[in-house]
């Protein structure tokens, strides 16, 4: 049974069987096949639309969320240049700029792609994972990505902070929340930003919620350098086309649906509806309720998962199999070193008595086992573990004498292929087992199409084989990054090792298509590309797909519907709490005298005790606490006394008419009252807040 088969294969069972070339395959877990599954399921559709794999976007998630980060650096750059700072200040900001053709659509454009990062971010995550490309050298790559997703959601939310409208409003007070469940300074936090506000000083919270908006995005840009840097030629941007058309599309997107404005932020009134951005602010709904610990708990532990996700595996579990250069077959040619999507592999002088001048020299702790090296080297001087190479050739020779014998009349198709496509589409073809066809066909799998010789393919042919086929993943879809350009390009003479031209019009031919659909390349080739006029064109059988202006309008339409529904779902609008009862919300400075004795803060309503809280002698802490109201007419007292009631000092005495959802603050008075006793003075600084929710 190959390793394609069986995934869980130990690897106790490797080491005792005997050497083959389903060794060099990592198994991959059973959860990752059928993540992946899922993945080809909903890509199907989208590569039929459009036609051609290259403008499939699912497989430039990487590079397009780079792009969209310079995009909401470079608009975020511009928006800062007519911001300002503080509550009514900074609102009054997004407000003139909607007013303005130029800002408005910047604006759009920064927020639009904002949630499209995210989106791709998520995506790009999501294919990393079902690849399994977390493992050895790659949980550099694997761990800033995680970081950098978080950073990246963080991101967005101090942006919608800075606006100071309804949404920020909702953030404060889900902040506020998360500070009173899991830490102690809640009560600090309420006392600085009522300060703030009193004290004409609302632009210092707004200056530090920038200042981390600002931070956040320069770390992601630094994650972003790690997350490519032990990469041979990374690619920090999509191809000209999705510059072009993820361009257009924000920018016509942006110009019909403008980002718009809520009202400003009223901390005396609660919002009856606002408009939601799940992509940001998916916790709004569930905020101040008990499911908003277990959302947070829940996301942690995945967080902390993902992150410990490259070092976790099973007891057993097969290891990547080491590269290893044989000294006496390398010739210094450089093929290897140049192909190595990893820089696993370095050039290294000889010494000068030796015939050849240089050395290939592997190092282990870059190398992701992919095999392409084995692919550059005409000389078999590479191999993974112990499995020499020459096993390829070996395993050739004996399936296709073996079908040969059983072929029916239109002889055998030899297929190699990667292991993405052999645990989905071409698992039923592996080891003889294909369902009859004509020709028959004979599969080999291989870790990556880049693996294949070009020499072993002409062999393959000139021992008896009807047809040879290399069947990849589609552009920019390599789960090795460049196995299939490599490939494809030595077919096509343009990279060296190459197919000999004596073999152009040979039936040798290459299919770049989706693991899920391998059957596809199961027909001989000959009679698709044949016409009653000329002889089969084998070499066109072998590029890449060409891109036509089709394939760009259905692209471009796709990615302006994915937009527009983005557009819709940040304009969804839900009611944030039953406006059916106020709340009263005490906030305390700490005393500027300390209390001699131990103390009772006491809050009335209507004659009614509802807190009785003891406050010891010499605390400095703030208070911050919130009770709920019922909506009406209501008399209202908070004060300090003694605990027998002999003393007592009026923090606020009122009668005050609390409408449901409606927000009374009152602030104590600006100096002390020269008849406060000694004994339970406070300081201009303390103040009562009356609230709804």
């Amino acid at each position: 049974m190959s390793v394609a088969e069986k995934p869980t294969d130990s690897a106790e069972s490797r080491t005792h069987a005997p050497h083959s070339i389903d060794e060099w395959i990592i198994p991959r877990s059973r959860w990752a096949i059928l993540l992946e599954k899922l993945a080809l399921t909903i890509e199907h559709p989208v590569n039929r639309l459009i036609g051609n794999y290259q403008l499939n976007p699912f497989y430039h998630t990487g590079t397009i969320a780079v792009l969209l980060l310079a995009i909401v650096g470079l608009t975020g750059i511009y928006l800062w240049l007519f911001f300002q700072f503080g509550f009514e200040e900074s609102y009054a900001a997004t407000v003139r700029m909607e007013n303005q053709l130029i800002a408005r659509t910047m604006r759009a454009i920064h927020r639009y792609a904002s949630g499209a990062l995210i989106v791709t971010t998520l995506l790009h995550g999501y294919r990393i994972l079902f690849m399994q490309r977390f493992k050895g050298p790659r949980w550099l790559a694997w761990v800033t990505g995680v970081f950098m997703t978080f950073l990246l959601w963080l991101a967005g939310v101090t942006g919608y902070w800075l606006i100071w409208d309804q949404r920020a409003q909702l953030i404060t007070e889900g902040f506020v929340d998360i500070l009173q469940r899991w830490t102690t300074w809640a009560p600090a936090f309420m006392v600085s930003m009522v300060s703030a506000e009193t004290n004409d000083r609302s632009w210092l919270p707004l200056l530090i919620i920038f200042i981390a908006h600002l931070a956040l995005f320069i770390i992601c840009v630094v994650l972003t350098w790690l997350h490519i840097r032990r990469l041979s030629r990374p690619r920090w941007i999509p191809d000209t086309h999705w510059i072009v058309i993820a361009g257009i599309v924000l920018l016509v997107i942006s110009l019909l649906f403008p980002a718009g404005n809520l009202p400003a932020a009223d901390f005396t009134q609660q919002p009856t509806s606002v408009d939601l951005d799940p992509l940001f602010l998916f916790y709004f709904p569930i905020n101040k309720t008990w499911w908003s610990s277990a959302l947070w708990i829940t996301l942690t532990i995945v967080t902390v998962w993902a992150v410990a996700l490259p070092w976790l595996r099973r007891k057993n579990a097969p290891q990547p199999l080491p590269v290893i250069v044989t000294d006496d077959l390398c010739t210094g040619c450089t093929k290897c070193a140049n192909d190595c999507p990893y820089d696993a592999i370095v050039m290294v002088e000889r010494p000068a008595e030796h015939r050849h001048k240089l050395l290939a020299v592997a190092d282990a702790s870059k190398c992701v086992s992919c095999g392409i090296c084995i692919g550059s080297c005409d000389d078999y001087a590479i191999t993974l573990g112990d499995v020499p190479p020459q096993l390829v050739w070996t395993t050739v020779t004996e399936r296709l004498e073996k079908a040969k014998q059983a072929a029916p009349a239109g002889g055998v198709k030899v297929i190699f292929t990667c292991e993405r496509h052999a645990v989905q589409g071409a698992r039923p073809y592996l080891n003889g087992k294909s369902p009859k066809t004509d020709p028959a066909v004979e599969v080999i799998a291989l870790p990556c199409a880049g693996v294949v010789l070009p020499s072993v393919m002409q062999r393959t042919l000139e021992a008896g084989a009807a047809e040879v086929e290399v069947v990849g993943c589609p552009p920019h879809d390599c789960a090795n990054r460049e196995g299939n350009m490599w490939e494809e390009q030595r077919l096509t003479h343009e990279r060296v090792p190459r197919l000999r031209k004596a073999f152009d019009h040979k039936p040798i031919t290459a299919a770049w298509i989706a693991p899920n659909e391998f059957e596809r390349s199961i027909p001989a080739t000959a009679a698709t590309i044949t016409d009653d006029s000329a002889e089969p064109d084998y070499l066109s059988a072998r590029f890449f797909q060409w891109l036509n202006w089709r394939n760009f309008v259905i692209g471009f339409a796709l990615l302006a519907a994915v937009l527009v529904a983005q557009v819709w779902l940040t304009g969804l609008s839900f009611t944030p709490v039953p406006q059916t009862e106020a709340l009263v919300q005490i906030v305390l400075d700490a005393p500027a005298v300390q209390l001699a004795d131990d103390m009772i803060l006491q809050l009335t309503v209507d004659g009614e005790v509802v807190l009785d809280e003891r406050v010891d002698a010499g605390t400095a802490d703030p208070r911050f606490t919130t009770l709920p109201l019922a909506a009406g007419t209501h008399h209202i007292r908070l004060a300090y006394s003694d605990p027998d009631g002999s003393l007592s000092y009026t923090i606020f005495e009122d009668t005050v008419s609390a409408d449901a959802g409606m927000t009374i603050q009152v602030n104590n008075p600006k100096q002390p009252d020269p008849l406060c006793p000694a004994r339970a003075c406070t300081d201009a600084r303390n103040q009562i807040t009356l609230g709804a929710q």
